[in-house]
Order: structure tokens, then sequence, then C-alpha cells
């Protein structure tokens, strides 16, 4: 455990009230009206099967997953705050709940079919029959419950198996990971791009985290891109410029504002600016315009005046995240790994140069709702 996870006498933080999506309710409710009066009307008892429970498509368990992750690093962090002391620690644990419980509603909530909520028929063969006497008392069997969770490790309360920042960090790492990856796979674009930004700013969270509590979990995550070598599959030619320009514009950017600035502001300029410049050579070359006409780099860009070398990084890293998210919903399902992971770069670097950290990263509209 960290030195930061010291327990102290603090209120607990309440766990997050979890919202349900609703599926199938309103037409399991109606049809088993209809089939009800239909039943009445003729006299005759129809022996149909209840409703079954349906199965999600891949889409849904995509979004199901990342939802159950978010929730699980939410729930992570109600156990864990009222250990900590260090004022810095309990605030970034509390923006990553906060962040969790954001992305889990955009994401559309805990499903719920609804089918738990009908009244089903007397004799139905799904409803819950009496429990047969058993020799030994309900309470004996919870108390045997309560002791297994005593010695697997998974019963509330302090002891060896109390949950610490380390797991925090455990959780937002490996969401992350998972939440990029079905970014990649997803079939919806719009629900690709929303992945994809959930797992930049997990992925940042974990590392603010792992920072102030000297943490060695954050360790896992992969924090340099990719080199580009190809343009994704469903990319045409003038997005293709787009991204082109944009990097190579970030580079100039860097440079200029570099030659401006002194020692660690810099060094740490110059070598970014190198990062920018290759990757707007690489989708160049991905795109094949690299010297022909057709090829949109200038020598110089516009720049504002009243930006520094910090001010100057964020506008241009902010502004990469929102390229690449696009990115992410205009490319064909599986070849949007390297655009996930420019995505989650460039909002990596935003943040280290001083942006604030937001939910959702790279789309602006959730910003302004």
């Amino acid at each position: 455990m960290s030195p930061h996870a010291t327990a102290v006498p603090a209120a607990p933080r309440t766990r997050p009230r979890r919202t349900t999506r609703p599926g199938g309710r309103v037409l399991a409710a109606v049809t088993a009206l209809v089939t009800g009066v239909l039943a009445a009307g003729c006299g005759v008892r129809l022996e149909t099967p209840p409703p079954t429970e349906p199965s999600p498509d891949a889409v849904e368990a995509l979004r199901a997953g990342a939802v159950d992750d978010a929730l699980a690093v939410a729930d992570l962090v109600a156990d864990v705050t009222p250990g900590v002391t260090d004022p810095a620690t309990l605030a970034a644990l509390e923006e990553a709940a906060a962040f969790a419980e954001q992305h889990a509603d955009a994401l559309g909530g805990v499903y719920d079919s609804g089918l738990d909520d009908l009244d089903l028929p007397a004799g139905d063969p799904t409803s819950t029959a009496p429990a047969d006497d058993t020799d030994e008392p309900a309470d004996d069997a919870a108390g045997t419950e309560e002791d297994r969770a005593e010695e697997d490790g998974t019963a509330d309360g302090p002891g060896d198996g109390a949950a610490t920042t380390d797991d925090v960090v455990v959780a937002l790492v490996e969401a992350a990971q998972r939440t990029g990856a079905s970014a990649d796979a997803a079939t919806d674009a719009g629900l690709a791009r929303l992945l994809a930004s959930v797992a930049a700013s997990e992925h940042v969270s974990a590392q603010r985290l792992a920072a102030l509590t000297r943490s060695a979990a954050a360790d896992a995550l992969v924090t340099t891109a990719p080199p580009v070598e190809e343009a994704p599959a469903g990319i045409g030619a003038a997005d293709l410029a787009t991204l082109v320009e944009t990097e190579d514009a970030a580079g100039y950017a860097y440079e200029v504002r570099a030659a401006q600035s002194e020692d660690d502001a810099r060094t740490a300029a110059v070598a970014r600016a190198a990062e920018h410049r290759a990757r707007g050579q690489a989708w160049a070359l991905a795109a094949g315009t690299d010297g022909t006409a057709q090829d949109p780099r200038r020598v110089a860009y516009v720049l504002p005046d009243d930006a520094d070398v910090a001010a100057l990084a964020r506008q241009v890293e902010s502004g990469l995240a929102q390229t690449y998210a696009s990115l992410v919903a205009a490319a064909a399902p599986t070849s949007r790994a390297e655009a996930v992971a420019l995505l989650v770069d460039a909002w990596a670097s935003a943040v280290a140069w001083g942006e604030a950290p937001v939910a959702f990263p790279g789309l602006p509209e959730q910003a302004a709702g």
C-alpha cells in the first residue's frame, strides 16, 4: 500500500447510483397485456412460453464491457478514499470516479431488459418456487457465504484484502486497454469514437494517480504511439491530407516556440516537434502524396502571437485529439488501432503541458453538453 493509503476516520464516499439502460421493458409489457386480452376474449388459455432474456450482440457486448469497467473504477474509489489522507491523491481519485460515472452514463448505463419486472402468471415454470425446507436454517447458509468471503478476501471492511490506490490504478490501466481495443473492433462508428475517448481519459487518469502515489502499476500502459505505416481502411485522400497538414503544422508550432524558450521547455518542445514532423511525413507516405503536387505541407503556418510554448502546446495537442477522434469514427473496424493510440498520445501530451483533464477528450460536443 502506498504511503497515501493510511487509514483515518473519514466519512465514507457514497457509492454511485447505478443507472440502467432500458431494454425490452415496454415491448415485453405490451406483449404480455395483448396476450392476456386475447386469451380472455376467446376463452382460451394460451400456453405460450415466457419471454426470454435477449442475447446481446457484438456491439452491445463491447458497450456493456466498457460500462462494467467504468463502474468498477467508481466502486474501487468508493472503497479506497476513506483511508487516503493526501489531498492531491484524494482529488485525483474523486476525479477518476466522476469521470467513470460520466463514461457509464454516456455509454448508456447498465442494460436492463425489463423482464424481471413483468408479472408472470401463477404456476409459470419461470416463477420462483418456494424453497424446500432444509435441515440448515437460512441464517446458517448466509453465514457460510460470509465465511467464504472472508476466506477468499472478498469481504468488505479493513484487512489484508482491503482495496488500495494501486488497485484503482490497475483497474484504470486494464479499463483503458480493453476500451481502446473495443474502439478498434466496434462496428458502430459513433460508439467507436466514444470508446476511444473514454480509453484516453482512463489512460490519463491512471498516469496521474500512479504519479501521485508512486505506483508502478501504470508501467503497463503504452506511452508511445506506434509509427504510422499505412492508412486505415475507409480513409479517403481528403482526410489523409488533413492529417498530413495537421501533424506538420504541429511540428512547425513546436519548433517556433522552442526557439523562443529555454531549458526544459525548450528541450520538450524540440522533442515533440520532431515527433509531429515525423508523423506528418509518415502520413504523407501512407497517402502517397510525399513530394507530389498533392502534398499539403507548407513552409510556414500562422501561429497565435499571445500563446507561450505551454499554451500553444495545449492548443495543438487538444486539436489533434479531436482530429484523431474523428479518424477513429471514419476508419473501418479493426483498422483503428493507430488512430486510437494517437488520440491517447495527443491527449496525454496536452495534459502534460497543463491542460485540465476531462472525461471525454477529443469530443467537444460532450463538453458543450
